[in-house]
């Protein structure tokens, strides 16, 4: 049984196929790239599992479950974790508020005015160990806006992490990184328990091909291939849209 699969998965926005009878699995464990020209349907792929786009037709399994068009929160409760493109932090507070706020949420506490957060132990204790998890016990106490942009990408999957999930989407993790930030993201992510499972958008072929274990091609909403980094490469259609003629 894969983990996540699509069966016949299409969006449309008026006359435009976002995504167009896209059959996905993924395996636990996986990770798994989407890679595919600007306006593939890559995001809106994404989303539809995340819940954040309502497929037009088509159906998503997640463990057998189907999850089609349910609410991001709902998604998010049974196990599925989301990154975006943008960081989306409150950058006055600190790297572990962000994330005990995450925690929180997660475990349904409201807040309270009369009582102060810091009462939770068990709160504490998974905020630390999330933060211990992704290499940033060190900088719990620096106000996120402090961060540099790879550092406060790491927050935005520690605060995905948060939810304990089996499935992790990560938009874009190395978008507007240095080669430097790009490099560290990569030795992050593979430091990542194989317990989770992956699925990533990516426009870096470098970092594509250091994390992924089997890739996806999208052109045009459609899915073109999916195989191994090897296969991909070797894929004359592959080359000719995407990765040019010249790999």
């Amino acid at each position: 049984m894969s983990l996540l699969r699509t069966v016949d998965l299409s969006r449309s926005f008026g006359s435009l196929l976002a995504t167009d009878c896209v059959n996905l699995a993924i395996e636990a464990g996986e990770r798994h790239a989407i890679i595919g020209p600007n306006g593939a349907g890559k995001t809106s792929l994404l989303n539809q599992v995340g819940g954040q786009l309502r497929p037009t037709s088509g159906q998503i399994f997640f463990k057998d479950r189907e999850i089609t068009g349910l609410a991001p929160e709902r998604v998010c409760k049974l196990g599925i974790g989301r990154t975006f493109q943008k960081n989306n932090l409150f950058t006055r507070l600190s790297v572990f508020d962000n994330v005990r706020l995450a925690v929180l949420a997660m475990r349904g506490q409201p807040l309270n005015a009369f009582l102060p957060v810091t009462r939770f132990a068990a709160l504490k204790a998974r905020t630390e160990e999330v933060l211990e998890q992704v290499g940033l016990a060190d900088r719990q106490a620096a106000p996120v806006r402090s961060l540099s942009y790879g550092e406060q990408r790491q927050v935005e999957i520690a605060i995905a992490l948060a939810a304990d999930p089996e499935l992790v989407l990560l938009d874009e993790p190395t978008a507007g990184m240095s080669p430097a930030e790009t490099a560290q993201m990569v030795e992050f992510v593979k430091r990542l328990p194989r317990t989770l499972t992956i699925l990533m958008i990516e426009h870096d072929m470098q970092v594509v091909f250091s994390l992924a274990d089997r890739i996806s091609v999208l052109h045009y909403g459609r899915l073109l291939a999916t195989g191994a980094p090897a296969e991909i490469s070797r894929n004359e259609a592959v080359q000719e849209i995407y990765l040019g003629t010249a790999h």
